[in-house]
């Protein structure tokens, strides 16, 4: 069992999206895992093996308990039956509290297709005669993660504390960014401009609860909370007020 359990499309997904998520729950004493539905093979740049390598390291450096890719194929995922039942037997091997994927209505399809099979088969893991046979399991919550979408967050996670090491997590992922030496076609990630990008859109989530670097959820329902106080925290002192 673990607590919280990450899933991305593409093996970098994790660390871009939710890699201060991670840290900061390692760093509470929380257990965490990551499941990456593709190996990323269908990327313009960086090769099969090298990926795998690079994913290998980014869970070391977010202090994954583990990482698995389901072999989805990359540019196809799809939310049909197949694809459900191993997320559903993902989910029931490892009984997370909380799971971490795409938000469903991000732009790229293998993201937006991705966010909608983790949201149904997080809740037909909890029904016993639906999917693998593993005794039925039913995470808390999904904590849904965008990537380049501008969203009105339901939660921003405080991740100022932990952001240079997910900075170094992502950079891991060195065939898929920058590099001015490299004769392999131009992507966005690639670009020289990436990993600011990154920076600012943490930025501008972090300024939203008053801190230098947020990551930003969506959850579909209510969140309950015993105590409201610790929640509705005091942005008087805040560096940006």
């Amino acid at each position: 069992m673990v607590d919280a359990l990450f899933i991305g499309p593409h093996p970098d997904d994790i660390e871009i999206c939710s890699g201060g998520l991670a840290l900061s729950l390692a760093r509470r004493g929380y257990t965490t895992g990551g499941v990456d539905l593709t190996a990323g093979e269908a990327g313009t740049r960086g090769s099969r093996s090298q990926r795998e390598d690079e994913a290998a390291l980014g869970a070391e450096r977010l202090g994954l308990a583990f990482r698995e890719c389901l072999g989805l194929p990359d540019g196809h995922i799809e939310n049909d039956r197949a694809s459900r039942d191993l997320v559903i037997e993902v989910i029931r091997r490892h009984r997370p509290r909380l799971v971490v994927a795409p938000i469903p209505l991000d732009h790229h399809p293998d993201h937006s297709r991705a966010g909608q099979l983790v949201k149904e088969a997080r809740f037909l893991a909890g029904c016993a005669r639906i999917g693998p046979d593993l005794p039925p399991w039913r995470p808390g919550r999904v904590l849904f993660y965008p990537s380049r979408e501008v969203v009105t967050p339901s939660l921003v996670v405080d991740v100022s504390e932990v952001y240079e090491e997910k900075m170094a997590a992502v950079k891991v992922h060195a065939s898929q960014l920058h590099d001015p030496d490299s004769d392999e076609p131009p992507t966005a990630i690639a670009s020289a401009d990436f990993l600011e990008a990154i920076r600012a859109r943490d930025r501008f989530y972090g300024s939203q609860i008053g801190v230098r670097f947020g990551e930003a959820y969506v959850v579909d329902g209510p969140l309950a909370v015993d105590d409201p106080l610790p929640v509705v925290r005091d942005m008087g002192q805040s560096v940006f007020l």
